[in-house]
C-alpha cells in the first residue's frame, strides 16, 4: 500500500529481473515507474544530478572543486532550472514530473539504513527528496554527454596550416544518400603519404592565440543503427536495430522496462530519473537515437573593458556583462564563492588561462554559445509522444 496510487497496479519482474509496470491510469504508471526506479537506482540517479548541478564538494569534499566550478560555468543548472518552471505551465510534462517524482519520494521516505545503497554509507549521507528539477538536471548531463564538446579549434589548426581549400576537401557537406564509391576489399596499390602535426596556431587579429590543444569528443560516444525489411526476416515482419555508444558505467545508464496502461504500452529502456522509455517500442513501431555529431558548441573570443569584466565589446559598443556569485559547499561546511561571467552569447567558462588547464574544452577569455543552454524541455515530451506513436507520420511529428 503505497501513498499515492490511486488504483491497483501490477509490477512483474521476469526471469531477467526486468519490471513490467500495469497500471489503470498514467498518473499510477509514472508514480510506479518512479518508484521502481528509486528501489534500483536511486544513488545513481541522484550521483548524475549532483554532477550536472556541480555539487559533488558536498559528497566527496574540495578534490572536486575543479570539476564542479567546469560544470557550473557550463551553466547546465541554471538552465535546468529555467526549463523547469518552464515546465510547470505544461499540463502534461507537469503532471508526468509530478507522478514520477512523487513515486521517487515514496521509495526515499520508506527507505531504513539497513537498505541504503552502500554508495551512501561510503560516502557518510543519505537522499534527499526528488524534484523535476532534478529530472532536467539528468537530461542536462545528458546533452553534455552527447554535444558537450567541440572540433572548432583542431579544424582551424588545420586551415591555418593547410589552406580552407584543403579542409572542403576533405569534410565536405554530408552526403544526402552515402555508398562507398571504392568497393570494399579493393587493394590499396599506393603508399600512403605522411600525416604531420601542425606547428603553429590559428593567429587573429592583434596577435591573439585563439586556438588551443582541444580535445575531440570522446569517441567513444556515437552510435550507429539498422534496418531489415520484412520481406527478409523470419517472422516477415521489419527488424530496427539500435545501438547507442555511451560510456560504460556500472550501473548501466540504460534501465529497460515497460510501461503498460490504457493510453500506452511501451518496452524499452528508460534514463534512471526520467519518466517514459528513451529507446524501445510498442505494437506499431520501434524507434532508435543515434547521435549524429551535430556541431553546437561555439566560442566567442571577449574584449573587455577592464579587469573586473563590467563590460565587453560587442557591435562597436561596450556591452554589460551579466555576474552570478556561485557558493560551493564543501562536506566539511566551508563555503568557497565563485564569480561567473555571461555575455548574450552565453558563459565565459574560464577567464584566465591557467583555470583552463583543469579542462581543456573550453579557452580562456571566450564565451560560449552551446544549444544545449538555449532549448527548452522538449526531450521529455518527444518520448511521451514516441512512446505512443502509430506511424512514421507520429515519429516526425
Amino acid at each position: 500500500d503505497l501513498n499515492g496510487v490511486k488504483e491497483e497496479v501490477k509490477v512483474i519482474y521476469d526471469v531477467n529481473q526486468v519490471p513490467h509496470i500495469f497500471a489503470n491510469n498514467e498518473d499510477d504508471l509514472y508514480f510506479t515507474q518512479g518508484y521502481v526506479m528509486a528501489k534500483d537506482r536511486i544513488w545513481q540517479m541522484e550521483f548524475y544530478t549532483m554532477v550536472a548541478a556541480g555539487r559533488l564538494t558536498e559528497i566527496v569534499g574540495e578534490r572536486a572543486l575543479e570539476y564542479d566550478r567546469y560544470n557550473r560555468r557550463l551553466g547546465m543548472a541554471r538552465a535546468a532550472a529555467k526549463i523547469a518552471e518552464n515546465l510547470k505551465s505544461d499540463p502534461i510534462s507537469s503532471k508526468i514530473l509530478d507522478a514520477y517524482t512523487n513515486g521517487v519520494n515514496s521509495y526515499i521516505a520508506q527507505i531504513d539504513y539497513k537498505n541504503l545503497p552502500v554508495e551512501y554509507k561510503i560516502l557518510g549521507y543519505k537522499p534527499t527528496a526528488w524534484t523535476p528539477y532534478k529530472t532536467i538536471l539528468m537530461l542536462m548531463n545528458m546533452r553534455n554527454t552527447l554535444n558537450g564538446g567541440s572540433d572548432d579549434f583542431r579544424i582551424s589548426n588545420v586551415v591555418d596550416e593547410y589552406g580552407l581549400d584543403t579542409v572542403k576537401d576533405l569534410f565536405p557537406n554530408y552526403p544526402a544518400e552515402e555508398s562507398p564509391i571504392i568497393p570494399v576489399g579493393t587493394p590499396w596499390n599506393f603508399k600512403p603519404l605522411p600525416v604531420t602535426t601542425p606547428s603553429k596556431v590559428m593567429a587573429g587579429k592583434n596577435d591573439d592565440k585563439v586556438i588551443v590543444k582541444i580535445p575531440s569528443p570522446a569517441p567513444e560516444i556515437g552510435s550507429n543503427n539498422w534496418a531489415v525489411g520484412g520481406a527478409k526476416s523470419a517472422t516477415g515482419l521489419p527488424i530496427l536495430s539500435n545501438d547507442p555508444h555511451l560510456g560504460l558505467t556500472l550501473p548501466s545508464i540504460w534501465y529497460q522496462m515497460q510501461l503498460s496502461c490504457p493510453t500506452v504500452n511501451v518496452y524499452g529502456v528508460a534514463l534512471p530519473g526520467c519518466p517514459g522509455i528513451v529507446i524501445g517500442y510498442n505494437k506499431d513501431i520501434a524507434w532508435g537515437v543515434t547521435n549524429v555529431g551535430s556541431d553546437v558548441m561555439d566560442f566567442y573570443k571577449i574584449r573587455f573593458n577592464n579587469a573586473e569584466k563590467t563590460h565587453y565589446m560587442y557591435n562597436n559598443k561596450w556591452t554589460p556583462t551579466t555576474k552570478y556569485t556561485e557558493e560551493f559547499r564543501l562536506k566539511s561546511g566551508k563555503i568557497i564563492k565563485d564569480t561567473l561571467i555571461y555575455t548574450h552569447h552565453g558563459p565565459v567558462v574560464y577567464n584566465e588561462s591557467k583555470e583552463s588547464n583543469f579542462n581543456k574544452n573550453a579557452p580562456a577569455g571566450h564565451a560560449m554559445r552551446w544549444i544545449a543552454l538555449e532549448t527548452s524541455g522538449s526531450d521529455l515530451m518527444i518520448f511521451y509522444y514516441l512512446n505512443r506513436a502509430k506511424n512514421y507520420d507520429d515519429y516526425r511529428k
